[in-house]
């Protein structure tokens, strides 16, 4: 039996094949494949964590500071346009552009004021004298600021009426002879006042009005007491000063204060009254 040999140009075949064959090597199992898309991906990631970096530690650029002219033109403006609309509100024509005034809701108070009134009334005499008989007189009056309703900031504090109680009395006479009068004046007056300054507190006013004076007298005549009374119209007129004292900051309640001189004209003859008030206003 034969055996076949195998050809001798076999084995330099294989072994050049494994010589130039390229290595591989065994990839790192725990390393994942990167993908060129993933790679991109990571790539972007990381630029953009920088950029946010950067912009935190970078301060913010404002529009105003990046162009300074501009908002200055842009304030300029709005104080022109405001300054306008306070013209035309002066000169009424707020009613075309819609503006409203707030003087309502800035004035926290009411207008509103309580005084007790005391003086010297100088009773017309029928003895002639010039002055007339010196008496004490007292009283008391409601004070109210009806120019609030009328939306004039002019006359908002400028126009107020009284509603006013006076009382006078006079006892004279002889042992045998005594009469005892007594006088009582009610009347309603409204006033201009005239303010020291623009939202002053302080004022000069100018006053007249109207009302009655009711008189009771009686006359005793060796222990007989015999009345008398009546009531005429009467004018009141006058002048004086008027103030509203500030006493808190943080309160509307204020010190209402008048020194006045004013006439009451019952008839033929004329009261004349000099004094002052002192009060609260709301």
């Amino acid at each position: 039996m034969k055996t076949a040999i195998p050809h001798s140009w076999l084995l330099p075949c294989l072994l050049g094949g494994l010589t130039l064959a390229t290595p591989t090597f065994a990839q790192d199992e725990d390393a994942p494949y990167a993908y060129p898309d993933e790679e991109r991906s990571e790539q972007n990631n990381s630029a953009r964590r920088q950029r946010l970096q950067q912009d935190e530690d970078s301060p913010y650029a404002y529009p105003d500071e990046d162009k300074p002219e501009r908002a200055q033109e842009r304030q300029r403006r709005f104080e022109e346009d405001t300054a306008e609309d306070f013209r035309r509100a002066a000169e009424g024509d707020e009613e075309e552009k819609g503006f409203e005034r707030m003087a309502r809701l800035d004035d926290p108070n009411t207008g509103v004021a309580f005084e007790v009134i005391g003086g010297a009334m100088l009773l017309s005499s029928p003895r002639g004298q010039l002055l007339g008989d010196l008496l004490p007189a007292v009283g008391g009056r409601f004070t109210w600021e009806y120019g609030r309703l009328l939306g004039s900031e002019a006359l908002r504090e400028a126009l107020w009426f009284d509603v006013r109680y006076t009382y006078a009395g006079v006892r004279e006479g002889t042992a045998l002879i005594v009469g005892d009068t007594k006088l009582h004046y009610a009347t309603i007056a409204p006033a201009y006042e005239l303010t020291f300054g623009e939202s002053s507190d302080y004022g000069a006013y100018a006053q007249v009005g109207g009302g009655f004076a009711y008189e009771m007298t009686t006359v005793e005549i060796g222990g007989k007491v015999t009345p008398m009374d009546g009531m005429k119209l009467l004018i009141q007129y006058g002048v004086g000063l008027r103030g509203r004292t500030k006493l808190s900051m943080e309160s509307n309640v204020r010190l209402a204060w008048r020194v006045e001189l004013m006439r009451f004209r019952r008839g033929y003859q004329d009261d004349t009254f000099v004094g002052a008030s002192l009060g609260t206003a709301f």
